[in-house]
């Protein structure tokens, strides 16, 4: 089963989140940037969806800091925000493989994971 580490600071998403994907996967999760990148120290992920505006850390430092390191480039990340109008270009540039804005469509969140983490 693959795994998804969900990173949001906020629990109303992650819960959300999780009834969204639903069992298809194993579902880890942060609510914070510190939480995330003890959770990858434990076990990479198959693929991360990840909030952009966090308290500590923003989403975006989280992609740049894994997409600038030889263990964790590889795993897809896909962030998550309701300020999509205005950070999408910055997720992107960040080293983002997808991005969905917030409210999000569960079918279309599915079917971009899905996407990115083929068996």
């Amino acid at each position: 089963m693959k795994t998804i580490l969900l990173v949001d600071d906020n629990d109303l998403n992650i819960t959300i989140l999780l009834n969204a994907l639903g069992t298809e996967y194993d579902m880890r999760v942060a609510l914070s940037a510190k939480e995330a990148f003890e959770a990858i120290e434990e076990e990479l992920p198959d693929l991360m969806v990840l909030d952009i505006i966090m308290a500590e850390m923003s989403g975006l430092e989280v992609c740049k800091k894994l997409k600038s390191e030889k263990r964790t480039q590889h795993i897809p990340v896909v962030f998550m925000t309701a300020a999509h109008d205005i950070l999408e270009d910055s997720a992107y540039e960040a080293g983002a493989d997808d991005f969905i804005g917030k409210p999000f469509e569960a079918a279309i969140l599915r079917s971009k994971i899905k996407r990115l983490i083929k068996d």
